[in-house]
């Protein structure tokens, strides 16, 4: 099995192409990859619904029990509750950093030590998020740190 990877800046977003001669367990393996790490999440703006894809979501918030999802650009308020979407994005790039926040360390750019051992989070959309101590482990594990 061989993996070509070609970067083309004129894409609007990635694209998967797997040409194959016998369709094994090793391609299924590869696709149950990568459908499982896409999820479509429900949000809203005013009146109007929308389905996020959840690499779009920077970070989620949970406020007075309603859920918050940060894209680059927007805001949507989503009707779950945090623990029902964590369970829901599992296996995805989402780590809870806090007992009302999971981020989406695709969007992660550096972090930097706090007091009482927490973490100050950089995003690349030059917001900031505490990391605080008792998930510091899941942040650390999913950089394999």
């Amino acid at each position: 099995m061989k993996l070509k990877l070609i970067e083309d800046k004129s894409l609007k977003e990635s694209l998967i192409d797997i040409t194959y001669n016998i369709f094994d367990r090793r391609l299924q393996k590869i696709i149950d990859v990568v459908e499982t790490s896409r999820v479509q999440l429900e949000g809203k703006i005013k009146d109007h619904e929308y389905v996020i894809d959840s690499f779009d979501v920077c970070y989620i918030e949970s406020v007075d029990n309603c859920s918050f999802l940060y894209t680059e650009t927007e805001v949507f308020e989503n009707k779950e509750k945090l623990y029902a979407l964590e369970n829901k994005l599992k296996n995805t790039s989402f780590v809870r950093i806090c007992k009302s926040v999971l981020l989406n360390m695709d969007y992660l750019e550096s972090v930097r030590p706090l007091t009482n051992y927490r973490l100050e989070a950089s995003l690349t959309n030059k917001e900031k998020l505490v990391i605080i101590r008792h998930y510091v482990k899941e942040v650390k594990q999913y950089l394999n740190i």
